[in-house]
C-alpha cells in the first residue's frame, strides 16, 4: 500500500504591509490614498476569506500602482492561493524584478513555478531565498518537495535535513523527510523521521499511517532466517500496529486507515483482528471494493471456504469483471467441489481475460472434476493457445494437465500426444518432477520398463517427497522382476505419504508373501 498523505503543499509567505512605490509627485496625494485604501480592503478581503473580491481591489490598486512590487505580490500571492500559477506568475516575475531582494516574492515565485511543472526554475527561486534568509526554513522545506518531484532525492533529502535543522520541530519537515527517505529505499531512517513527526505532532492521524507503513515495510523487507532478521521484524511489526492503531484512534472514521491497519494485521497472521478491522472500513465505506477482497482471503486463510466465496460475492458486487475477486471465488468453489459453479465462474474470467494461462487450466481442472473431459481438454488446448510461444512454468502446468488427460485416454494416438506435451512441459520448466513422472507413465504404459525407471528416478531426485513417482518407480522394477527394489520404492512412497493407497496395496503384496514364506 502507497503512504497517504505524505507530502502537502509547499509553504507560502504573506506580506500584510503596504509601501507604495513608483509614484511620481503628480500622483503622490489622492492617487496614493486611492491604492493604500483598495489595498487595505483586499487585505480585509483575504482575511475574510474572500479571495476573488480581494483580487478585484488588488487589480484596482495596480492600476494606479502599476510598478509596485508589494501590489504586484498580493496579485500573484491571491492567484496562487486559488492554484491559478499561470495568473500568479507574470505579477510575481514582475515583482522580483523590481525588488530582487524581497524574499516572499522569490518563495511565492517558486510556488507558481511548481504549481505549472516548471522545477527546476522553482528551484532557483527557492535557492535564492535560501541565500537571502540563510536560517529559514521555509525555502529548504520547498526546495526538497521541488527536489523530489525531479526525482532527485538526496538533494531533496538534504534540504529537508537542512530545514530540520533549522527548525527541529516542525512535524511536517520531519514526515516529508520520512517520505523522500522511503523513497530512497532508507525505511529503518524513514521510520526514525515518522516516529519523529509524530512525537512532534501526536495528534495527527496522517503521520501515525505513514510511521505504520514505513514500519510495515521494514518487516517485510526483514531477514527472518538470522537471529538479528527476525529481532527486527518483530520489532518493526510491533511499531507497525501500534502506529496504525493510534492512527485508527485518532481519525476513527478513515476508512483507508482501517483498511491500512487490517492489511498489516492480515501481514501478521492475527486474522481475527483483520477481520474486524476490515469489517469496520466496510462500515465506513459499502462502496469500496478492497476491505470486501481482504475480508475474503483472511477468511480463506482460516478455511472458513464459504464464507470467504461470500465476501468474494459482496466484491463482486462492487466491482463485476475483477480479475482477482473472480479468480479467487472460483478456487473456493472448487475447494468446496462446486465444480459446475467453479467451471461458471473460471469461464466468465476466460471471456474477460483469455491471456490469462491460469484462468484456463482453472477451467479444465473444474470441467475434468464434473466428468466433462472433452470440455476439459478444449480448456487445456485453449490455454496452449494463448500461451503461445511465451514458454515458462505457467505454461507448462497447462501442458502437464492436457498430458495427464491425453494419458488416461489410453489409445496410441492420445498417448504420442501425452509424451509430446510432456516433453514440452520440460522445455518450459526444465527442473519439473511432474513431467518426468509423466513420461514415465507413457514409458510404461508401452512396455519400456528400464526408460520408466529411468524417468522415476530423475522425478524423485528433483522432488523426494514425491509419493506418486516412488510408486509408480517400484511398480516398473516390480515389472523387471526386481522385488527387492520394488518394495524399497513402495517404502519410500510411504515414508514420504503415509496414506498413500496405492503404495499401501502394493506394498502388501510382498508382505502377505513373506508371511507366506
Amino acid at each position: 500500500m502507497a503512504l497517504r498523505g505524505s507530502f502537502r503543499w509547499l509553504r507560502f509567505a504573506v506580506c500584510l504591509a503596504l509601501t507604495v512605490g513608483g509614484l511620481s509627485s503628480a500622483q503622490a496625494g489622492r492617487a496614493q490614498e486611492d491604492v493604500k485604501a483598495h489595498f487595505d480592503k483586499g487585505v480585509a478581503l483575504y482575511k475574510a476569506k474572500k479571495l476573488d473580491a480581494a483580487l478585484e481591489e488588488f487589480a484596482v490598486a495596480r492600476k494606479s500602482a502599476p510598478n509596485d512590487p508589494t501590489v504586484l505580490y498580493w496579485i500573484g500571492f491571491l492567484n496562487l492561493q486559488q492554484q491559478r500559477y499561470a495568473e500568479a506568475l507574470e505579477p510575481l516575475e514582475l515583482a522580483v524584478k523590481i525588488k530582487p531582494d524581497a524574499p516572499d516574492a522569490h518563495l511565492n515565485l517558486g510556488n507558481a513555478y511548481d504549481g505549472l511543472k516548471r522545477y527546476e526554475a522553482a528551484a532557483r527561486e527557492f535557492e535564492t531565498v535560501a541565500r537571502l534568509q540563510p536560517k529559514s526554513a521555509d525555502p529548504q522545506y520547498n526546495l526538497g518537495s521541488v527536489y523530489f518531484k525531479m526525482k532527485r532525492l538526496p538533494e531533496a533529502a538534504s534540504a529537508y535535513r537542512r530545514a530540520a535543522a533549522l527548525n527541529p520541530n516542525d512535524a511536517y519537515i520531519q514526515n516529508e523527510l520520512g517520505g523522500v527517505l522511503l523513497a530512497q529505499g532508507s525505511g529503518s531512517a524513514a521510520v526514525t523521521a515518522y516516529a519523529r513527526a509524530t512525537e512532534l505532532a501526536p495528534d495527527n492521524a496522517s503521520f501515525w499511517l505513514n510511521l505504520g507503513l514505513a514500519a510495515q515495510g521494514v518487516a517485510q523487507k526483514a531477514n527472518t532466517a538470522t537471529a538479528a532478521g527476525k529481532t527486527q521484524a518483530a520489532a518493526a511489526w510491533n511499531t507497525t500496529r501500534t502506529a496504525l492503531s493510534h492512527a485508527a484512534q485518532i481519525a476513527s472514521g478513515s476508512y483507508a486507515i482501517r483498511e491500512a491497519l487490517g492489511e498489516a494485521l492480515f501481514d501478521m497472521g492475527r486474522l481475527d483482528e483483520a477481520l474486524a478491522q476490515f469489517e469496520k472500513a466496510v462500515a465506513l465505506d459499502p462502496k469500496q471494493y478492497s476491505p470486501l477482497f481482504n475480508q475474503g482471503l483472511a477468511l480463506e486463510r482460516q478455511g472458513k471456504l464459504a464464507k470467504a466465496a461470500d465476501a468474494y460475492r459482496r466484491a463482486l458486487a462492487i466491482q463485476p469483471d475483477n480479475h482477482d475477486a473472480l479468480q479467487r471465488l472460483g478456487l473456493m468453489q472448487y475447494r468446496q467441489a462446486q465444480y459446475d459453479e467453479a467451471a461458471k465462474t473460471f469461464t466468465q474470467l476466460t471471456t474477460l481475460a483469455p491471456d490469462e494461462i491460469g484462468a484456463w487450466i482453472n477451467l479444465g481442472s473444474s470441467l475434468q472434476r464434473k466428468g466433462d473431459e472433452a470440455g476439459a481438454q478444449t480448456a487445456l488446448e485453449t490455454a496452449l493457445q494463448h500461451g503461445g510461444k511465451a514458454g515458462g512454468a505457467r505454461l507448462a502446468v497447462a501442458r502437464r494437465a492436457l498430458a495427464g488427460l491425453l494419458y488416461r485416454k489410453g489409445d496410441d494416438d492420445s498417448l504420442t500426444r501425452a509424451q509430446e506435451e510432456y516433453t514440452r512441459a520440460l522445455q518450459d520448466a526444465p527442473d519439473s518432477p511432474e513431467a518426468l513422472n509423466g513420461l514415465g507413465l507413457i514409458a510404461q504404459k508401452r512396455n519400456r520398463p528400464d526408460e520408466a525407471i529411468g524417468f522415476f528416478q530423475r522425478a524423485v531426485a528433483l522432488n523426494p517427497r514425491f509419493a506418486d513417482a516412488y510408486n509408480n518407480l517400484g511398480v516398473a522394477y516390480e515389472a523387471k522382476g526386481s522385488a527387492e527394489q520394488a518394495v524399497a520404492s513402495y517404502r519410500k512412497a510411504l515414508q514420504a505419504d503415509p496414506k498413500n493407497a496405492f503404495a499401501r496395496k502394493n506394498l502388501s503384496r510382498f508382505e502377505r508373501a513373506d508371511g507366506k514364506g
